[in-house]
């Protein structure tokens, strides 16, 4: 299911190892685990888009 959340989170991670994606699953209150079961819908993922970009802008 949910192919977009957990393509952020495989992207952060890339980016800014696990504490990134850590902090991903903390700012967003949802787990790598859960994002494969949850569907994508909009809010959704602009919500993860927007908590990824302030973690990688922060790490770079």
């Amino acid at each position: 299911m949910g192919e977009k959340l957990v393509r952020i989170f495989e992207i952060v991670q890339e980016q800014s190892g696990l504490r990134g994606r850590m902090e991903l699953a903390t700012r967003s209150g949802i787990s790598l685990n859960r994002a494969t079961q949850i569907k994508d819908t909009e809010e959704l993922v602009k919500r993860m888009k927007d908590i990824a970009s302030s973690i990688l802008e922060k790490n770079s």
